[in-house]
């Protein structure tokens, strides 16, 4: 393996299968994992008959169109896409989880704040930015809800992450057995899916599916791009048409939002969240408008749930994160009341 560049400050080699992206080109594979380590080397051997095989196998038709694909290589599940560019065809791949990780001994996150948030009917929003861990949360937490609880369960993902197992489950990745996120919600309705889990809500025909199924009595879960749990409601309405929009704040049942701070060790990353059950006074208050949003932090506090300042700050008492690491998520940003305030000084 011939290393080209390298940000290695210890001399510790990234090894291969310690890489979680991978940008692979006819000269060139960069890895890099997730503390920002990588490498850019020439491909091996396995790696270059790869890149022949993917291109004589799914580079076919328009060059302009990239082509979107889970495969299996060296022992790993990788989602891939194989597109044109002027260095050539590309081809990045992320690779995907082998088995489920255990919310409180893998992820350190609370069970009891998240499981009321999926019990019963309605839909639950676990939100976050890109690369927040909130898919891995979402799968985490449902696989702790249990068969007898969860029941009959659809995912409908793009791609699938991880496999569930227990039976009484069907997961369908978008582009391989089924069109769209919208057209599997549908599908789950009618095939009397007690569970139903979007990877991500990201259009509105997906919104829509996801609100009617919750409101048919299904629990719904989803994945949402969002900058905090007060945020949830107004990004799913900018998706929703008006008419399901007026029946969102009926069908929310919990909303979880998070962020994981990455050390740049191999120590496990530390979760910072903030979460809300959607009682009727929080559906009262989404009712009324983005402009009383900022009442929901009332709530939180009514509820005795922490928000991302309040979570931020317990790595900050427990030395092990500073407030300078911490500051994007102890600022304030007109999100906080007193009461919280006084909590996080």
């Amino acid at each position: 393996m011939t290393v080209l560049t390298s940000n290695r400050s210890d001399q510790t080699p990234l090894k291969l299968d310690e890489a979680t992206n991978i940008t692979l080109t006819q000269d060139s594979l960069e890895a890099e994992d997730n503390l920002g380590r990588f490498e850019i080397m020439k491909p091996p051997g396995a790696w270059r008959d790869f890149y022949d095989r993917m291109l004589s196998e799914k580079g076919k038709g328009n060059k302009r169109k990239a082509a979107n694909f889970t495969t299996p290589f060296n022992g790993e599940r990788y989602r891939c896409i194989l597109a044109d560019s002027a260095a050539g065809q590309i081809i990045t791949m992320r690779r995907l989880m082998k088995t489920i990780p255990r919310l409180e001994q893998d992820l350190g996150l609370d069970w009891n704040a998240i499981r009321g948030l999926l019990e019963g009917s309605g839909l639950t929003i676990f939100a976050g930015q890109m690369g927040s861990g909130k898919s891995t949360t979402m799968i985490a937490a449902i696989e702790r809800l249990g068969r007898a609880m969860r029941g009959n369960l659809g995912t409908v993902e793009d791609p699938i992450e991880v496999e569930f197992t227990g039976g009484a489950v069907i997961q369908r990745e978008v582009g391989t057995h089924v069109d769209s996120f919208s057209e599997a919600i549908r599908d789950f309705v009618r095939q009397y899916r007690k569970t139903i889990m979007v990877g991500e809500i990201r259009d509105p025909e997906t919104a829509d599916a996801a609100v009617l199924a919750a409101s048919l009595g299904h629990s719904v879960v989803g994945t949402l791009h969002a900058d905090s749990a007060i945020d949830i409601p107004t990004r799913m309405n900018s998706l929703l048409d008006p008419k399901l929009a007026r029946i969102l704040p009926s069908v929310l049942r919990g909303m979880w939002w998070q962020h994981v701070y990455r050390r740049g060790d191999k120590s496990k990353p530390l979760p910072i969240y903030e979460s809300l059950y959607v009682t009727n006074a929080v559906r009262q208050i989404i009712s009324d408008g983005p402009d009383k949003l900022p009442q929901l932090m009332n709530e939180m506090v009514n509820q005795k749930r922490v928000s991302m300042a309040q979570s931020a700050l317990t790595w900050v008492g427990k030395g092990m994160a500073s407030r300078e690491e911490m500051k994007q998520w102890l600022l304030t940003r007109g999100r906080i009341n007193d009461a919280q305030l006084d909590l996080t000084r």
